[in-house]
């Protein structure tokens, strides 16, 4: 009885630790990147490896909580990205907040961080993939519990803009990498007073986005 006692409680804990551990793992990256952002690739595939979006079209949301002004901005940001690229960024309104697959590229401003995230990011994208790697589905959230955020519009003092920083999440979004260049809006680190250029799409980006698409647009 003993023994079976014993054996029935280690398969228990074994079965709950994996439960708790797929929980907190499944949106988690296996590698860290960067310090200011950050973007998180499924732990099946290869970090080396490019991922691009095949399909032009992305329609995107913003989560319910973000004020209209916020909301406005998330969509200007989007259409400067569509000006430069052959994607086609289409709003299609207001979504839940989070890191969830849910057929819907969201971008939430989160007061809650996700305990399973590095707390000291300032904002995170991460892209689903279908199985051959291409990018079919991607969340951006803001860490709104560490640090403040403002627009060209408020310009707050000691604030991240919103414009540059979810500029730089959306190229992940796309798929590009950062580049090591102080010119780039694709660097890995931005301060709260250049904040990746409030938003401005840079050369330098600009060629890795066309080495990666082969020119498409």
């Amino acid at each position: 009885m003993s023994i079976l006692y014993n054996s029935t409680l280690k398969l228990f804990i074994i079965t709950l630790f994996a439960a708790i551990s797929f929980s907190c793992l499944r949106n988690h990256p296996d590698f860290s990147k960067v310090n200011v952002s950050h973007s998180s690739v499924d732990s099946n595939l290869q970090e080396e490896y490019q991922h691009i979006r095949k399909e032009d079209q992305v329609n995107f949301y913003c989560n319910k909580e973000a004020n209209d002004l916020t909301e406005l901005v998330v969509r200007e940001t989007f259409q400067k990205w569509g000006e430069v690229t052959h994607f086609h960024f289409t709003y299609k309104g207001r979504n839940r907040a989070g890191l969830r697959k849910d057929g819907k590229n969201t971008v939430s401003f989160l007061l809650k961080w996700p305990e399973c995230l590095p707390i000291n990011k300032v904002a995170w994208c991460h892209n689903w993939y279908d199985p051959e790697g291409n990018i079919i589905e991607s969340d951006i959230i803001f860490n709104m519990s560490i640090t403040v955020f403002t627009t060209l519009r408020t310009n707050k003092p000691n604030a991240y803009y919103i414009e540059g920083v979810l500029s730089h999440e959306i190229g992940h979004m796309l798929g590009l990498p950062h580049i090591q260049s102080e010119n780039s809006l694709m660097k890995p680190k931005s301060d709260k007073q250049e904040s990746y250029f409030k938003g401005q799409i840079d050369n330098e980006t600009l060629t890795e986005y066309n080495r990666m698409y082969n020119s498409k647009e």
